[in-house]
């Protein structure tokens, strides 16, 4: 080597790509796992599915809520039909009123004698109840409290001349549960407080 003679040039290093993927697990492997995972995501989804449905099932204020619900809407409805009497039908309004009441209401109505019976069609009177408000005062799975406001529209039809009459009354109804459904076993007139 002489002076004249630099030697051998000095090879730069190729340039590395940055970029470039490291090495990754082969396709095969992840295709083996996957259907593992969605199966335990599925699994996991049952579950919470299943622990969502028995809670709600089990819960006891959603229980109580039906049982206001229930109680509530056929309050209204019996203290309606209870309130609500044509002296051409007298029979079917008696029958109506028996089939939604029970206990010694029922067993009363249920006794309504002839006498009784004849002086509702000679009052010539038609009677329509209707509910303006309720409330659930109380409720568990087998007996219920509901306060009820009414209109009662009396139609007098011994004076053709009349016009109707609106009556407005409150009444305090105690229900029973009887084969699922919520019968009427008290009904008592509430006094209302004017002053």
């Amino acid at each position: 080597m002489t002076q004249d003679d630099p030697g051998p040039e000095p090879t730069e290093p190729e340039p590395t790509d940055a970029t470039e993927p490291e090495p990754t697990e082969p396709a095969g492997n992840r295709r083996r796992w996957l259907p593992a995972l969605a199966l335990v995501l599925a699994g996991a989804v049952c579950v919470s599915g299943v622990l969502a449905w028995w809670r709600s099932d089990h819960d006891e204020s959603a229980d109580v809520a039906r049982w206001r619900d229930s109680a509530l809407i056929e309050a209204r409805q019996h203290v309606e039909t209870m309130n609500s009497l044509d002296y051409r039908e007298v029979e079917a309004g008696l029958a109506s009123w028996a089939e939604v009441t029970t206990g010694t209401l029922h067993d009363q109505l249920t006794e309504v004698g002839a006498e009784d019976r004849a002086l509702l069609e000679e009052q010539r009177k038609i009677s329509t109840g209707r509910v303006v408000d309720a409330a659930v005062v109380d409720v568990d799975a087998d007996s219920a409290t509901v306060i009820v406001a009414l209109e009662i529209t009396v139609q007098d039809d011994a004076d053709p001349t009349a016009e109707p009459v609106v009556k407005r009354n409150r009444f305090s109804v105690d229900l029973a549960r009887v084969g699922g459904d919520w019968l009427v076993e008290d009904l008592q007139q509430v006094a209302v407080n004017l002053s």
